[in-house]
């Protein structure tokens, strides 16, 4: 049973690799997120020359983006703060994978599909509250752009644009998320996990 538990352990690592990226820029992008929820584009604006055209379209593109904002501000925030919180589980259960420190293999297991689990539905919902802003936002800049200043970038400012970027990114992190824990939740890793608890001297190397 050597050579199927040994390939379990590498591809599990592989796995939990590939959950560390995921998690990780992902978490570091809903803080950041989170923070400048309420000074969106207020930085690109003063640092442009005043009374300029791109300085004028920049301030009703960040007037656009401030108004699609406040319907939902505080809560997207709070959102987005829990989705951090959950998305560092996910990390350190991922690296725990690598790197177990005499912790049981199928607790960290089970650590993992739940907080993937977790942070899968909290970005999709979180998707869904950025999609909503994306299609507010869109709607507000057609109406504070006038059509002459938008028309170099105006495919950027389409509905279908805007919503569509926020839907595959939704899917990116929570699809990605999700199919990670499906793995995690296999019978194959499960037996690989209670081979690893019984032999805890060798646990650290799969």
């Amino acid at each position: 049973m050597t050579g199927p538990r040994s390939a379990v352990g590498s591809q599990a690592r592989a796995v939990a690799i590939v959950c560390m990226l995921v998690s990780g820029i992902s978490g570091a992008a809903s803080v950041s997120e989170a923070f400048a929820l309420s000074d969106r584009a207020r930085g690109s604006v003063e640092s442009l020359p005043r009374n300029t055209p791109t300085e004028k379209l920049i301030a009703r593109l960040a007037e656009a983006n401030t108004r699609a904002m406040q319907p939902d501000r505080q809560a997207r925030a709070a959102l987005l703060i829990v989705l951090a919180v959950s998305l560092f589980f996910t990390f350190v259960s991922a690296g725990r994978v690598l790197r177990p420190a005499g912790l049981p293999r199928e607790g960290i297991r089970r650590l993992l599909c739940g907080s993937a689990v977790v942070s899968a539905v909290l970005r999709t919902v979180d998707g869904a509250a950025d999609a909503a802003f994306a299609l507010r936002f869109a709607k507000l800049a057609t109406q504070l752009v006038p059509s002459g200043d938008r028309a170099p970038a105006d495919w950027v400012l389409a509905p279908t644009f805007t919503v569509g970027t926020s839907v595959v990114r939704t899917l990116l992190v929570a699809g990605t998320l999700a199919i990670i824990a499906q793995y995690f939740r296999s019978a194959r890793v499960k037996a690989w996990a209670a081979l690893q608890d019984e032999t805890p001297r060798s646990g650290s190397s799969p």
